[in-house]
C-alpha cells in the first residue's frame, strides 16, 4: 500500500545514517485474488531498493469468533512478532488519518482513556519495540511524497468497502466532519495527546498503589481506600493486569469483582474468570491465576528407602540431616480433599486442617496443592507447615529435617509467609 511503500523507500533513503540492518517483511493473508501478484510485486520492490524481505503467508479463519478483520491482524502480528530478536525493532506506517480513525471507532465502542489516547508512538512488541513514526503526518503527504519520487504503489480495493467499520469511518464519517471542520485529523491528535497526558496520571497513581500493596506478583493487597473506592480499585488491578502481559479484563467482569469485593465477607470465596486468567479474591488479598486453578497435590506412596518424593508441579519433598529409614513405613502423600480423616493431632488436640488453614490465611482453592502426608490413616504433616506432634517428635529425635520446596510461585509465596509467622 501507499503507507508502507512511502515508509519503506524514506527509510531507504537515510539507509546510510541509521545503525542497524533494514528488512522488509510481507503477511500474504491469502484474503484477496490478487495476493500472489502483491506479494510479487513487494519482492520487485524490495530487490530494486537492495532490502532483504522475508514474506510469511497467513490462513485468518472467518469462524474464529472475532471476525476475518479482527483475526488477519491477530495472525500478522503474531507471524511479524516471531521475526523479530532482541532489541529489534519494528516500523509501521500508521499516520495521522489512522489516528484519528482508531480514536472514533474506540469511540464508539464505548472504550476510556486507554482507547481515547489510541495508538501510542511506541510500544514492546515480542523481544523488540514497536514504533510509528508517521503518527504526526496525514495520509495525502504520504502520497504526495510518492508522486514527488516518481514511486509506484497498490492499492487494495478491500480498502473501499465501507461495510468494514475503519473504512466507513475513514469514506464517510472523516470527509464529513472535514467539511465542517477542516484538517479534522489534527485536531483529534491533540484528543489523543490529552488523552495520553492523563492515562500518564493515572498509570502513575496506578503504579503507586501497586509499589505499595502488591505483596507478590499475583498477590495484591486490597486496601480501605481500594475497596471502598471502585475507580481506584479497577484502575490499579487494570494496571496489573497489563503489566503481567496478561489479556485484559473485560469492563463488565471487573465490575462484578469489585462488587464482589466491595460486599463479601472475610472468608467468602470471590472470583471471576476470562480467558485464560482468573482473579481470586480471599481477605481482602487479590491473587491473580493466569492458567486458573494450581495443580492438586498428586496422590503418592513415599518408599522408605527414598529420601525425596516427586510431586510434579507441587515440587518436592525432602528428608535431610538423618536416614529415612528412622521414619515409619507407609508414608502417604495426598491432597486434602481425598483423606478420609481430616484432622491432625497438634499440641495434644485433635485440630481440623479446615480451621489449620483459615488460620494460616491460605485460601481455599490453595489447600489442595499443598501436600498432606499420613501414616496408617493418622495425618502426620502438612508440607513442612505443620506436624502433628507424634511425628514432630519422631523427626526431632532423629535429628531429621522433612523440607516441603514447591516449583509453583504462588505455593513458594505461601510457604514463605508461613515461614515468617
Amino acid at each position: 500500500g501507499a503507507d508502507s511503500t512511502a515508509l519503506l523507500h524514506a527509510i531507504c533513503a537515510i539507509r546510510d545514517q541509521l545503525r542497524g540492518p533494514v528488512t522488509a517483511i510481507h503477511i500474504n493473508h491469502g484474503l484477496h485474488g490478487d495476493a500472489s501478484g502483491w506479494q510479487t510485486r513487494c519482492e520487485q520492490f524490495c530487490k530494486h531498493y537492495r532490502v532483504p524481505l522475508v514474506s510469511q503467508e497467513i490462513e485468518p479463519v472467518a469462524n474464529s469468533g472475532q471476525g476475518l478483520e479482527a483475526e488477519a491482524r491477530r495472525l500478522r502480528y503474531e507471524a511479524i512478532a516471531s521475526q523479530l530478536g532482541p532489541g529489534a525493532g519494528l516500523l509501521t506506517a500508521h499516520h495521522a488519518d489512522d489516528q484519528a480513525e482508531t480514536l472514533l471507532l474506540n469511540l464508539m465502542r464505548g472504550s476510556g482513556v486507554d482507547g481515547l489516547a489510541a495508538m501510542p508512538n511506541s510500544r514492546p512488541f515480542g523481544e523488540g519495540l514497536l514504533q510509528r513514526p508517521l503518527l504526526e503526518f496525514q495520509g495525502n503527504a504520504l502520497r504526495r511524497y510518492l508522486d514527488e519520487n516518481k514511486v509506484e504503489w497498490i492499492e487494495d480495493p478491500s480498502n473501499q468497502q465501507v461495510e468494514h467499520d475503519r473504512n466507513f469511518i475513514r469514506h464517510e464519517i472523516i470527509p464529513l466532519l472535514e467539511r465542517r471542520w477542516p484538517a479534522v485529523s489534527q485536531r483529534l491528535l491533540l484528543t489523543c495527546g490529552a488523552m495520553r497526558s492523563a492515562r500518564r496520571l493515572l498509570e502513575g497513581l496506578a503504579d503507586d498503589y501497586l509499589a505499595a500493596n502488591l505483596v507478590h506478583p499475583q498477590v495484591l493487597q486490597i486496601t480501605a481506600d481500594a475497596g471502598s473506592n471502585s475507580e481506584l480499585f479497577k484502575l490499579a488491578v487494570r494496571r496489573w493486569i497489563r503489566n503481567s502481559d496478561l489479556p485484559s479484563i473485560p469492563a463488565y467482569r471487573l465490575e462484578s469483582l469489585f462488587e464482589q469485593t466491595h460486599t463479601a465477607g472475610e472468608d467468602r470465596q470471590v472470583s471471576v474468570e476470562w480467558d485464560v486468567c482468573a482473579l481470586r479474591c480471599y481477605r481482602q488479598q487479590l491473587w491473580l491465576l493466569p492458567r486458573g486453578d494450581i495443580e492438586p497435590c498428586p496422590a503418592r506412596q513415599w518408599p522408605e528407602d527414598k529420601q525425596q518424593l516427586d510431586l510434579d508441579d507441587i515440587g518436592r519433598l525432602v528428608l535431610s540431616g538423618g536416614l529415612s529409614g528412622k521414619l515409619p513405613g507407609n508414608l502417604m502423600v495426598d491432597k486434602r480433599s481425598s483423606l478420609e480423616k481430616d484432622v491432625i493431632l497438634q499440641g495434644g488436640r485433635h485440630k481440623a486442617l479446615k480451621n489449620i488453614f483459615q488460620a494460616c490465611g491460605i485460601p481455599a482453592w490453595l489447600r489442595d496443592s499443598i501436600p498432606v502426608i499420613s501414616h496408617a490413616g493418622e495425618v502426620v504433616a502438612v508440607g513442612d507447615l505443620f506436624f502433628s506432634d507424634r511425628f514432630a517428635n519422631l523427626l526431632s529425635g532423629h535429628g531429621i529435617t522433612l523440607n516441603w520446596r514447591p516449583r509453583n510461585a504462588l505455593l513458594q509465596y505461601i510457604q514463605a509467609q508461613q515461614n515468617q509467622r
